[in-house]
């Protein structure tokens, strides 16, 4: 796969990351990547007693049970570049994030430019797999949330805008978190471009938890397989090693070794 050239919504996202990386003091790196493989084996201690509550409880809890046109059925992942042309042999890359996770937040500003890059080009078929193992192990319902408002933003046609805008915000601010909420993801729909009546559907939809339902099923169903913590990326089913692949090169790399 040869080199494509930067296109001006590649270098808008590039310079996000480099400030980001001057706020917070860190950089695309080992060091960096060291951090998320911490974080992982932490949040995947925990796991088990999670996804075991989070089973007992999700029957239980209310919301809307819709399905996402881009996931097709309840536990499958969200294709979130389902309109793009795929490349002969692109491998599918799935992406399992909790909105909440800063292990999930530090992946993101190393690895989003490549892997929004490599989706827009059809270099990938990008899958994105919502967990909630934060609110498990926090307490709060806020990565369920922020999951099922990303979906409605979907429906506007602004997910991957409306995605960046909460997590290029976390990471711009040092890894912060912000007021999770409806206000918060009302004005990040705003930000992402949803307004007028779309952003009076967005808020109803956010209002009525219609994806919610979506969300539990999503966080149960890769446990299922065996993802019991964020952030996890895989191609075509492998797990990609942060501890070797841990800059943007390597990454598109390893997308080159298991095109087909």
């Amino acid at each position: 796969m040869g080199k494509q050239p930067k296109t001006t919504s590649t270098t808008d996202r590039q310079a996000k990351i480099d400030a980001a990386a001057k706020a917070t003091k860190q950089g695309p790196n080992k060091i960096l990547i060291g951090t998320v493989v911490a974080l992982i084996a932490i949040i995947a201690v925990v796991a088990g007693v999670i996804i075991a509550d989070q089973s007992t409880r999700s029957s239980e809890a209310s919301g809307g049970d819709a399905v996402p046109a881009a996931a097709g059925e309840m536990g499958a992942g969200f294709v979130a570049n389902p309109d793009v042309t795929l490349q002969p042999g692109a491998p599918t890359l799935d992406i399992y994030e909790d909105f909440r996770c800063p292990a999930c937040h530090q992946a993101y500003a190393v690895f989003h430019p490549t892997v929004t890059d490599l989706a827009d080009e059809g270099s990938v078929r990008l899958v994105y797999h919502f967990k909630t193992v934060i609110d498990g192990n926090s307490g709060g319902d806020a990565s369920l949330k922020a999951a099922s408002s990303a979906m409605c933003a979907a429906d506007a046609g602004r997910f991957t805008e409306y995605h960046e805008v909460i997590l290029d915000g976390i990471v711009q601010n040092g890894g912060t978190q912000p007021n999770w909420g409806p206000d918060f993801f009302s004005a990040s729909a705003e930000q992402a471009g949803i307004t007028g009546a779309e952003l009076e559907a967005f808020d109803q939809c956010v209002a009525e938890g219609r994806y919610d339902g979506y969300i539990r099923s999503t966080e149960e169903q890769s446990a299922r397989d065996g993802v019991n913590g964020t952030p996890t990326y895989k191609l075509n089913g492998e797990t990609v090693d942060f501890s070797t692949v841990n800059t943007p090169e390597l990454f598109v790399q390893a997308v080159e070794n298991a095109t087909e």
